[in-house]
């Protein structure tokens, strides 16, 4: 007598540590692919962590390729923008390369990173700020390094409700200029006229 579809089907096993570590790395290499945005990437690394069984893991990779082989792959050459005396704004879907250049001179800068695909687990942006604004939005669970600065300028920096994923991809952003004011949040920021007593 032919085996039933529930007998037939394997058991789900609970997952390790281990196997959701590597359920991360596969997620990590997606992004770098361009296959998975960084706010797709929270979303899923959330779900495995949280994962009971092998089922659950094998779900949020399910539209994905496997581990890809070791190769040595070209470095993507670095890009340069500036904003001079204008607004330059860039959303949406898009390319970062692992390297980047953003030039504010009095003038205003907005990258929203949340759907922006990566080149690479290490993506760097270079700012040169002069009395200018440059604002970074980043999904949660990415993380982000500062440094840098100049004479009169500020740096505004939003702690992330959520920790670092580990694991995950990393942006190192590096700012330099005069007069300048750096913005990174983890998302856009909403105004609202003020009433009194508001």
């Amino acid at each position: 007598m032919p085996p039933n579809d529930r007998e037939s089907r394997p058991t789900p096993i609970l997952a390790s540590d281990a196997e959701r570590e590597r359920s991360v790395a596969l997620l990590r290499d997606a992004v770098v692919q361009g296959r998975l945005t960084l706010e797709e990437f929270g979303e899923r690394v959330g779900l495995a962590q949280a994962a009971r069984t092998d089922e659950d893991l094998a779900r949020l990779a399910r539209d994905l390729p496997g581990p890809p082989e070791v190769a040595g792959a070209p470095v993507e050459p670095s890009e340069r923008h500036r904003a001079l005396c204008s607004h330059l704004v860039r959303a949406g879907p898009w390319s970062l390369p692992a390297r980047s250049s953003w030039r504010a001179v009095f003038g205003t800068i907005d990258l929203d990173l949340r759907q922006a695909r990566l080149a690479g687990e290490d993506t760097a942006l270079e700012i040169h700020n002069v009395f200018g604004t440059v604002t970074v939005i980043v999904p949660e669970g990415v993380e982000v390094v500062v440094s840098g600065g100049g004479v009169f300028a500020s740096q505004r920096i939003q702690s992330p409700e959520r920790a670092p994923l580990a694991g995950g991809p990393r942006l190192a952003i590096n700012t330099r200029g005069p007069g300048g004011t750096l913005h990174v949040r983890t998302r856009a920021q909403t105004t609202r006229a003020l009433t009194p007593g508001s």
